[in-house]
């Protein structure tokens, strides 16, 4: 199966520093050697808990955060030598659904025009019929019928799933080859998750875009993905077929966040057996370990002083742990 998107060992490094007089500098590995493979019309699951590194692959992806090492390539092309005219064709290609559909639409736009700038980006050479034509099927893709009772209004006017159809039709006006959608349902009703969901769906079946959908909800990212692979501190320490992946979760992280579900059992252990909760920022810092080895009740000596490989411990199930494999 073809490929749209293909990384290879991508690190990205974010240094902070603190401190007056007596400076201090704390490097942080968002990614740490990624290699991830999404194929054509494929939509590609990426979970893990907040500050995991989920967004800052879906921006490195797009070129959006430039990486500090290794290689992404977009339809068998290497991004980093994307510039000029190129990067303009990149651009048309690639979109991004945000998280939060209250900031991504500006409060003084309406949504005809939050809609039609990126097709008067792209395609200038349209004519003003073919325009709103355009706009009009986005927007009744998006499911936001009848289309023409929504072109005058502000994001003030529209509720919280309408704004985010509006951010997703704004996103796939110029019908996309790859989409990286961040949270999209996160901060939505339940009741208007399985709608936008949808839309999702139909758009890969319609129009043959591949995605990564990005979210921390195990049940949501079944859902609609074809593959998921779980990201800790960076590292992607587990991949599987959607179904697999959940039915048998292998790496304890894995493990931690399935079991970790909320369910209406007020005598269920909120953490998974051997397993602690602990009130501390963990960070990858660079070092060369399993990144979930300060957690993890099966670390071993050798889990802190080398990553384990990723290895494929069932068809199509790849796992980076030392109890399966080196």
């Amino acid at each position: 199966m073809k490929e749209i998107i293909e990384t290879r060992k991508i690190t990205k490094d974010f240094v902070t520093k603190s401190g007056v007089i007596k400076r201090s500098i704390r490097l942080t590995r968002a990614l740490d050697e990624v290699d991830i493979s999404i194929h054509e019309d494929e939509i590609f699951g990426l979970i893990g808990e907040s500050g995991s590194g989920k967004t800052t692959l879906g921006l490195t992806l797009l070129k959006l955060l430039d990486v500090n090492s290794g290689s992404i390539k977009f339809m068998d092309e290497e991004i980093s030598s994307f510039y000029g005219k190129r990067i303009h064709e990149f651009r048309e290609k690639t979109q991004m659904v945000f998280q939060d559909p209250y900031s991504s639409l500006n409060p003084i736009i309406n949504t005809y025009k939050s809609v039609v700038t990126p097709l008067k980006v792209f395609h200038k050479e349209m004519s003003k019929e073919e325009v709103i034509e355009r706009v009009l099927v986005t927007l009744e893709r998006v499911g936001l019928s009848p289309p023409e009772q929504f072109l005058d209004k502000f994001p003030g006017q529209l509720s919280g799933g309408q704004k985010q159809r509006v951010g997703i039709a704004r996103a796939i006006i110029n019908e996309p080859k790859f989409l990286v959608a961040d949270e999209p349902v996160s901060m939505l009703d339940v009741s208007l998750r399985a709608d936008i969901l949808n839309i999702l769906l139909n758009l890969r079946n319609e129009l043959h875009t591949s995605m990564l959908f990005i979210s921390h909800d195990i049940a949501v990212t079944q859902y609609v993905s074809d593959r998921i692979a779980v990201l800790h501190l960076g590292q992607i320490v587990e991949l599987a077929d959607s179904t697999l992946l959940v039915k048998n979760p292998m790496h304890p992280y894995t493990k931690t966040l399935i079991e970790s579900v909320p369910v209406p059992d007020p005598k269920r252990r909120w953490a998974p057996e051997g397993i602690t909760v602990k009130d501390v920022e963990y960070v990858n810092e660079g070092r060369n370990e399993c990144s979930f080895a300060n957690r993890c009740p099966f670390v071993m000596e050798i889990c802190r002083k080398a990553r384990p490989e990723f290895t494929e411990v069932e068809r199509n199930h790849f796992v980076a742990c030392y109890l399966y494999g080196k």
